[in-house]
């Protein structure tokens, strides 16, 4: 391992960053053409229904996916890993079956909840397959990293980006379709897919860790999955919690240029994805053999890099996202800086809350994590109730950024207790003050009354050389310690 501490997991970070940097990507290259294709309304509706999945996935899936990487990535038998597999799937199919009879049952409230009007109803159908594909897809997921197959994650997920876009193309290219038909047979590819998945991922348990029986019981596992369902659940309702708040403000075409602006300022999310991702098994190593020291260098470590990529490019994006999201939409997406500026702050906060995480949970410190997430939650609500109303946009996302900086705050102070380390505050404030002085140039373009598309390139180019060339230039640089 390097000075830095991460090269051990450069092989597997660089294939999921391969994995979930091209469906950032096709996230991106999409951005123009949906909100060219579809009305404003109905690209209001579609980023609601992905969010609304993704409040769901975790409750399906009763935290099995965390309980699963921490519970056998040290290996198992493969009849044992198989029996897990059916069990836990089988209780996760019988809350999804529980949880779409609920959202059915609920049709008008739910759909007035997800969309602003009860009359969307008829799109809940499409929102449960979506539910289904997604969950089977994390499920399936989760047993390669378990196995350290971080190849086989990174091709599935390569191939979900490949059927999500690539359908979206087939399906809205040729027109503007009714948003209930496209939308439902889209989700309906998406299962499809998840059911691959879900095969191809139990095949590979035959020769998966085959070393030695599993040491997990179903009830311990049960236990240890419990509070991490609420914590999911809250977690994933923090994160947007802002988006349907805001709709008893706005209207789907107004939450289309919040959910736009957003989908600008998540790029760096990219880094807290990739790094936890890889990071977490690793750490479940260290922490079963006792390694305590180590998994603390490699946390504080892996913490300063994940700041080093995301702090410059959420100060990129706060200050040439009000110039460039138009262009690559329409008119109608102009938002203001202020509100990529909060949008920025949350999304840095929420990673370095989530790369704390990870020691909190091996100490078995579940509760004390639900805590966070349920304080978090309170105080977004709050925020965003008080506001909304008049700020608008601006005000919801400077809510949840808010909320994100407390509990990244709190997570470091009880990952003081868990680990001996302390928050890197040296590194931080050269990280920052080094992108301040890059963003310098960037500045001035963004300044201009009309910037150019030459001009702002420019100084992006320039920007990120500054930024580069500051780094090397002083002992222990962060880049020279990750590139090889």
């Amino acid at each position: 391992m390097s000075a830095f501490g991460l090269k051990g997991l450069r092989g597997d970070t660089a294939l999921y960053a391969l994995a979930v940097g091209l469906d950032r990507l096709l996230a991106f290259l999409m951005l123009p053409f949906l909100t060219r294709m579809i009305a404003p309304q109905d690209f209001g509706a579609w980023t609601q229904t992905a969010v609304s999945a993704g409040l769901l996935v975790p409750l399906v899936l009763f935290a099995f996916p965390t309980a699963i990487v921490r519970s056998f990535s040290g290996g198992a038998g493969a009849g044992a890993a198989r029996r897990f597999f059916d069990r836990l799937g089988g209780i996760a199919g019988g809350l999804y079956v529980v949880a779409a009879g609920a959202v059915l049952a609920g049709g008008a409230a739910v759909a007035g909840w997800v969309y602003g009007d009860a009359a969307a109803r008829a799109l809940l159908p499409a929102l449960l397959v979506w539910v289904a594909a997604d969950a089977a897809i994390e499920f399936g997921i989760a047993w390669l990293r378990a196995a350290g197959r971080m190849g086989r994650v990174a091709g599935v997920l390569i191939g979900r980006s490949l059927v999500r876009y690539g359908a979206l193309l087939v399906l809205v290219g040729g027109g503007e379709p009714p948003l209930v038909d496209w939308l439902t047979r889209f989700a309906l590819l998406q299962a499809l897919y998840g059911a691959a998945v879900l095969v191809l991922s139990r095949a590979q348990l035959g020769g998966a860790g085959a070393g030695r029986a599993a040491a997990t019981d179903l009830r311990e596992l049960l236990r240890f999955a419990v509070p991490l369902v609420a914590l999911a659940g809250f977690t994933a309702l923090n994160a947007v919690l802002d988006r349907y708040l805001l709709l008893r403000t706005l209207d789907l075409r107004g939450l289309a240029v919040y959910a736009a602006a957003q989908s600008l300022a998540n790029i760096p999310t990219l880094f807290h994805t990739v790094l936890g991702f890889t990071l977490f098994p690793v750490l479940a190593r260290h922490w079963q053999a006792g390694k305590v020291d180590k998994a603390s260098d490699l946390m504080a470590r892996s913490l300063q890099a994940y700041l080093f990529f995301c702090v410059p490019t959420a100060l990129l994006i706060t200050l040439a996202g009000p110039w460039g999201l138009p262009l690559l939409t329409t008119a109608h997406y102009g938002a203001p800086r202020s509100l990529f500026a909060a949008l920025g702050v949350s999304v840095v906060a929420f990673g370095v809350y989530q790369i704390l995480l990870y020691a909190l949970l091996l100490d078995g410190r579940s509760g004390q994590v639900l805590g966070l997430a349920v304080l978090a939650t309170a105080v977004n609500a709050g925020l965003n109730l008080l506001l909304a109303p008049h700020l608008g946009a601006t005000g919801a996302a400077a809510a949840v950024a808010t909320a994100n900086l407390l509990m990244a705050a709190l997570a470091a102070r009880l990952a003081h207790a868990v680990l001996p380390w302390r928050f890197p505050w040296a590194g931080v404030g050269r990280i920052s003050a080094g992108a301040l002085l890059a963003a310098l140039p960037l500045a001035g373009a963004a300044a201009q009354a009309q910037p150019s598309a030459v001009l702002m390139l420019g100084a992006v180019l320039l920007a990120a050389a500054l930024y580069l060339g500051l780094d090397l230039a002083r002992p222990g640089s962060i880049a020279r310690s990750i590139l090889p």
